[in-house]
Order: structure tokens, then C-alpha cells, then sequence
């Protein structure tokens, strides 16, 4: 969080926001940073003209972020906290009907050549506004829809049996959680689940059939039947524990939170001297996988997504083409 970020006179210091009055220069706590920004500007409103505020763009966001949190996953949430601020910031003396096209237009354009941080703050904007006008604090069409979005490229990253191997290694390394890790690795790369669902399977969720899973981002539900490898890795996950509660879980029987598993993931690529390699790299290696085992419908059965067309595009680029040398007999 920069200064840049907050409301004006709005500080953070030593984890705590404190509100600087205009007049008596006086330093006034408001929250600790723990509890987030939503917390923040409702007490901003509650030391300030709360009725002048109520309506104003950042009181807005901050019930937008009320109402929306609670379905979001951490890496999510702390992602939509983060754009909330800077439109709060941006927009902090606006109401939602003051927002027009060229306003919300001129505030895109710092991001123009990010084409990806472009679309999740028109993403997040659009939300908010839509969200003023069920309010009723702004009539018509929404502004946002006149700004088109960014293309953008997908992404090609090739996860290689290599890599795969090395990062093993490194995440073996640790000093704790590295078995934990690699089988979250081994789940992930033969299930092709995001890493969000990997770590809350349960083993509840282990059945004659395969693994029952459902996604939280798409709520489809899926069985993944089992294969040797997979009947493997989930019987080495109750070596030496009970198979109660989470498939994978700390020592202390306490489960893995996304945040902890992608710093580990971070760092053993930091170890293996790989570059470029995003932990959801995974689920395209796993698709692209079934895809060449088994045909692209396959893949879509296992990515859970609802049309081929989104497979295809998903699995573009994840697996290099193969072809042989000329000069044969």
C-alpha cells in the first residue's frame, strides 16, 4: 500500500491508518491495516461528515466490497482491495452519476499499456457503478461501456518434465511442508485443478469413482477418475496421519492457505533457477496433457470448462509440436 493509494489525509503508520484533522493537525486513528480497507472508510466516515460522504465514490466502493467479499477467494480479495483503493483515491470526490465515460476513460489510460491491469480496473469500475445504480445513486447506461477492452495474448508458457523435476527438488528443500508441496504439485499437474481448489480437497471428497471436486471459480462439479498415478500421490497423502479433513494439510493438521503455498512455489522456483513460471502454469500443462492422451474433449472434461472453444484457447501454445528432422531415408 502506497500513500498514492489512500484518501487524502488518510496515513498509515506501524499498521495502523490515522486520519490528519485540517485544523487542529491532530492524528486520529481509524483501523488497524489488518482489517482492511473496507474497515477503513467506514471509519473515515464515522470521524467526518458521514451524510456528505455516504455518497460519494469511495463510500461506495467500500459497501460494493461489503457486499462481494465474502464469495471471493484470499488472492481475490486482496486484489479487488487493492484496485478498490486506487479508484477510491481517483475518484474520491465524485458521485457514481459524476463517473461519465471521458472521466472513467482518463483514469484508464494509465494503464493502457497493461492490457491485463487495463481490463481489471474497467472490470472493477463497471462493477461498482452498476452497483451505484441499484442504489440509485446514478441512472442510465453504464459509462464503462463505451471503453472497450484491451486484447490480450495468451499466455504460451510451456511447463517442462524438466522443470517439473527441479522444482520437486527445490521444494524438497525446504526445511518444512516440502513433501506437502510436492504432492500438491503431483495433484495439481495429473487433476488440472486451479491450486485454489487442489488444497481444499478433502478426504471426504475420495471416493470409489475418483475425486469429487467442485470449483469454486465456476462452480462446476466434476469426478476425476482415478489413474495409477493419482490413486499413488492421494494414497501417500495419509502416510502418517488419519485421513480426516484436508488431503493435504500442515503438521499441525491445520490446511494450506493459497497465499503460503504460492510463496513456497516462489521460492523453489527462485531455488531451481527457473524463470517465468506462474503456479497456474500447472493446470495448462495438465490440460494440454489430457489433450494429447485423449482429444480435446477430454481436456474439457477435466478443466471443467463449458465449451471446447475455451479449452482450445486454454491448451494453445502449453505443449510444443512435435515433427521430425528431413534428410531421412
Amino acid at each position: 500500500m502506497t500513500r498514492s493509494d489512500l484518501p487524502r489525509r488518510v496515513y498509515l503508520r506501524h499498521g495502523r491508518y490515522y486520519w490528519v484533522h485540517p485544523v487542529t493537525a491532530k492524528w486520529v486513528p481509524l483501523t488497524r491495516e489488518a482489517e482492511g480497507l473496507p474497515a477503513m472508510y467506514r471509519a473515515l466516515a464515522a470521524v467526518t461528515d458521514a451524510n456528505s460522504t455516504r455518497d460519494l465514490m469511495p463510500a461506495v466502493i467500500t459497501r460494493w466490497l461489503d457486499e462481494k467479499a465474502a464469495d471471493w477467494e484470499p488472492k481475490t480479495k486482496t486484489d479487488m482491495e487493492r484496485v478498490a483503493a486506487r479508484l477510491a483515491k481517483r475518484f474520491q470526490q465524485f458521485a457514481p452519476d459524476q463517473a461519465t465515460t471521458p472521466i472513467c476513460n482518463a483514469y484508464l489510460k494509465d494503464y493502457r499499456d497493461k492490457p491485463r491491469t487495463f481490463n481489471l480496473h474497467r472490470s472493477v469500475l463497471r462493477q461498482v457503478l452498476a452497483f451505484a445504480a441499484l442504489e440509485g445513486l446514478r441512472e442510465g447506461f453504464n459509462p464503462i461501456d463505451n471503453i472497450p477492452t484491451k486484447r490480450t495474448e495468451a499466455r504460451s508458457r510451456i511447463l517442462t518434465d524438466e522443470e517439473i523435476a527441479a522444482l520437486k527438488d527445490a521444494l524438497l528443500q525446504a526445511k518444512r511442508g516440502g513433501q506437502a508441496h510436492v504432492q500438491m504439485m503431483e495433484i495439481a499437474l495429473l487433476t488440472g485443478q486451479r491450486i485454489s481448489d487442489v488444497i481444499k480437497m478433502r478426504w471426504q471428497d475420495v471416493t470409489e469413482e475418483g475425486i469429487r471436486v467442485k470449483q469454486k471459480k465456476t462452480g462446476a462439479q466434476l469426478i476425476i477418475e482415478w489413474s495409477p498415478a493419482l490413486r499413488r500421490v492421494v494414497d501417500s497423502c495419509a502416510v502418517g496421519t488419519e485421513k480426516i479433513g484436508h488431503l493435504l494439510k500442515k503438521s499441525t493438521g491445520a490446511p494450506y492457505r493459497y497465499a503460503g503455498i504460492r510463496s513456497a512455489w516462489v521460492r523453489a522456483c527462485t531455488r531451481a533457477g527457473i524463470e517465468d513460471l506462474n503456479i497456474h502454469d500447472m493446470r495448462g500443462r495438465a490440460g494440454a496433457d489430457r489433450k494429447a492422451e485423449a482429444g480435446i474433449e477430454a481436456a474439457q472434461d477435466l478443466l471443467g470448462h463449458e465449451s471446447v472453444t475455451m479449452t482450445e484457447k486454454y491448451v494453445k501454445g502449453k505443449a510444443a509440436r512435435r515433427a521430425k528432422a528431413t534428410g531421412g531415408d
